[in-house]
Parts: C-alpha cells; sequence; structure tokens
C-alpha cells in the first residue's frame, strides 16, 4: 500500500485540475449555480455520476463532471491507490459576483483515507493557495475548519 502521504498529493492535485479552464466544470457549474441562485456547491467526486441531483439535467455540466471523476482516478491510481482506499472526496466551489468570468471559481478539495486521515487543500482560479471564505469554514459540518494546506 502506497503512503497516506500521497494522498495529499492528489488532493492537491484535484484542486488544481477541478479549479482549471482544462476542466470545463468551473464555466458549466457557475452558470447553473447562478441559474438556481448559489454561490456555494458541493461536488462528491467519488460518485461515478457526480453531477448535483438538480443540475443533472444539463449535459455538458455533466460530462465535465464524470470527466473529472475519471481524472480524480487516474490521480489515485497513479499515487498507488484507488476509489476503495477513499472514504470520502468531496470538492467545493465557491462562486462570486467579484470574479471576471465564468471560469473563475475557488475549489476546496476535502479527502478522507480508509484510515481516517483527511487532507484539504484550496486553491482560486488563477492556481493560488487560498484560506477560505469564513462562512464556509463553518458548512458542512462535518468539515474540519479550512486553512492552508
Amino acid at each position: 500500500m502506497s503512503s497516506q502521504k500521497r494522498l495529499n498529493s492528489v488532493c492537491h492535485s484535484i484542486a488544481h485540475h477541478a479549479v482549471s479552464g482544462l476542466s470545463y466544470v468551473p464555466l458549466h457549474l457557475r452558470r447553473a449555480c447562478r441559474g438556481a441562485g448559489l454561490e456555494v456547491i458541493e461536488i462528491d467526486i467519488i460518485k461515478d455520476d457526480p453531477s448535483p441531483d438538480q443540475f443533472r439535467e444539463i449535459e455538458p455540466l455533466r460530462t465535465a463532471l464524470q470527466t473529472l471523476h475519471q481524472r480524480f482516478g487516474e490521480m489515485l491510481l497513479s499515487e498507488g491507490f484507488d476509489f476503495g482506499s477513499i472514504q470520502e472526496a468531496k470538492l467545493t466551489f465557491e462562486f462570486t459576483e467579484e470574479f471576471s468570468d465564468d471560469y473563475c471559481s475557488n475549489c476546496h478539495a476535502y479527502l478522507v483515507s480508509m484510515a481516517g486521515k483527511t487532507f484539504l487543500h484550496s486553491v482560486n482560479y488563477l492556481g493560488q493557495t487560498i484560506t477560505p471564505n469564513k462562512a464556509l469554514q463553518s458548512t458542512p459540518k462535518r468539515l474540519p475548519p479550512f486553512g492552508r494546506a
């Protein structure tokens, strides 16, 4: 079995990839969230179809999230893990009106290994490590306080 430290690398990598233009997730997710009046949304990236129920009919978003799920699996494999090594993997996207366009968001990746070790990495749309919005730190309740990863 690979070192649990390698999961920190996976957490870091998925946060960066998810927020990048390469995934197309921020573009489609922000548009869907704007239509629903949401500024924050959590994606369960372990699910084969990680699309939120209310957005399941938006095919470009669904395809982008399924591709992100596959990429996450590839990242796990490259570090010696698989989906069975992870209890939980969530991506929280944060959109605000101050972001300049639909490709801009913050992404907070949260992983829990089967051994119970947690990993957290937060980045903005420029790829910079960030400390999340204070309001986000208290929701959902199961998440530990965010901080620099």
